[in-house]
């Protein structure tokens, strides 16, 4: 995969608050061993998590001061990675002389998360994408992380799959009732967007609250390459929430999940963050059994789908990630727009 663009984009590596002073914070992207701290500054860090010196991981370390030393030998590590002591030296001018810095990788922080980039390129956002719209004035918040045993491509399909809801999270959110929806689908330089077009009823166990008149709902769903998706609901009522799900490739077949869900049920908002929670991790659970099995036949029998024209969004999405996984620009790709009718 020398090819691939993914390095070339921010990922999170954890919340801002897991960043704290003196605390070391380990995580893995796209199959690269990370640590974390924050120099003396309070500026984030982010380096191989591997000792210079005798291949150690500096994880398994300690950092005081915003200095990290190694729990091996006792190597200290500052500012950019420098290395800055050599306890066992006798003289430590030769660390001055010698001028050695693990590898380190672009980081900056952004709605309470720190992001890496691993390789910078041309194709690298400024920032990463910002979670939701300022504007829509959400209330409530609620804040999630998850891993799961399977794909990139695999885990974002998951996550703006209409169809499964009815069966993997039967009665919580929808129900197999065989209602047509139909929905209009563009796909133009790595995005993909989708509009619902009269979906009404079938939200699930709390349809009665969300939606007491059945009017119609505006419910749209986006993916942002290479790892982003955000569900928008606007009902009729004025409430109003979304989901966005930023999807870390840990390696080939861990991916690990931080979901954001930003709320607002009007008089109720301040009093339901505790269910929001509760509902909305009952519902990732689901995901991680359904995604997990699918992971374990697919290193059985390998990775053969048989697709339909429900699966359109599905297909549009995966061209994108494998394309960047080739080195190629996604706006290469031609751009699309399709209109899909499919029952749940």
């Amino acid at each position: 995969m020398t090819a691939s663009l993914l390095p070339q984009y921010w990922y999170i590596v954890g919340e801002s608050s897991e960043l704290a002073k003196d605390k070391l914070l380990a995580c893995q992207v796209l199959d690269e061993w990370l640590v974390c701290y924050r120099d003396e500054n309070g500026n984030a860090v982010i380096a191989q998590d591997r000792c210079l010196h005798r291949c150690a991981r500096l994880s398994g370390g300690a950092v005081q001061q915003g200095k990290l030393t190694c729990g091996y030998h006792g190597w200290v590590y500052g500012k950019g990675g420098r290395v800055e002591s050599m306890p066992s030296e006798s003289d430590n001018s030769h660390v001055a002389g010698r001028a050695l810095s693990a590898k380190t990788y672009r980081a900056l922080e952004q709605d309470g998360y720190v992001y890496v980039c691993l390789a910078p390129g041309s194709k690298t956002p400024d920032i990463p994408r910002p979670l939701v719209n300022p504007n829509r004035g959400y209330r409530g918040h609620v804040r999630l992380r998850n891993d799961f045993k399977n794909s990139l491509a695999n885990c974002v399909e998951n996550y703006i799959d209409v169809p499964h809801t009815a069966y993997v999270h039967h009665g919580i959110f929808r129900k197999p009732v065989g209602h047509a929806l139909r929905t209009t689908v563009t796909r133009k330089n790595g995005e993909v967007h989708i509009a619902y077009l009269g979906e009404t009823f079938n939200l699930g166990s709390f349809s009665w609250f969300l939606n007491p008149h059945g009017k119609e709902v505006v419910h749209t769903d986006h993916f942002y390459a290479p790892n982003i998706t955000s569900v928008h609901y606007q009902l009729p009522c004025g409430f109003q929430y979304s989901i966005t799900s930023h999807s870390v490739p840990m390696s080939g077949m861990e991916t690990r999940v931080h979901t954001d869900i930003d709320y607002d049920f009007g008089f109720w908002t301040p009093f339901v963050g505790w269910l929001v929670r509760k509902q909305a991790q009952t519902v990732i659970g689901q995901d991680i059994a359904i995604l997990n099995q699918q992971a374990d036949t697919i290193l059985k029998y390998g990775e053969r789908f048989c697709s339909t024209s429900a699966d359109a969004i599905h297909t549009l999405i995966g061209e994108i990630i494998e394309s960047l996984k080739q080195g190629m620009d996604p706006a290469e790709l031609s751009v699309e727009e399709r209109e899909i009718v499919f029952r749940v």
